[in-house]
């Protein structure tokens, strides 16, 4: 885990971390969650409803998301960090079981007397495809 405070973190420091996401992830999400959409479990309900488009189940885009906390939580800034807000949250491509995704995150800008920073953070796929993107405002707490 990073510890950045907010007087170490300058505009364009960048961190990024790979996720592996399993079938194992996806069960544990939706018990926790309640959403038992076929989307996120039936192989052949996903490729008849996207008209063969999808490979088969999707990944929750909001497990996706949840490596946005990871970012944040432990890489940039790390320890001391507190999410605000989300100004942008975007999917672009569907995340199925297996996939290998690759989260970067990058500092594009920083209030130092508020101890807000904004990150610009991009999710790709092991084919280096753009699943996700959002901009994420963190307070730094120290």
């Amino acid at each position: 885990m990073k510890e950045y405070t907010i007087s170490e973190i300058e505009i364009g420091m960048r961190e990024s971390f790979q996720k592996r996401i399993t079938k194992k992830m996806e069960d544990a999400f939706r018990e926790i969650s309640g959403d038992e959409n076929p989307l996120h479990r039936d192989d052949d309900f996903a490729r008849d409803i996207s008209g063969g488009k999808f490979q088969g189940h999707v990944s929750f885009g909001m497990l996706t998301a949840s490596l946005y906390s990871a970012m944040a939580g432990m890489y940039l800034p790390g320890k001391y960090s507190l999410i605000h807000s989300f100004d942008e949250l975007s999917f672009m491509n569907p995340v199925y079981a297996e996939d290998v995704l690759t989260v970067m995150g990058e500092v594009v800008d920083k209030n130092e007397d508020l101890k807000l920073i904004q990150l610009k953070i991009i999710i790709k796929n092991q084919n280096n495809k753009t699943v996700s993107r959002a901009k994420v405002k963190v307070l730094v707490m120290k």
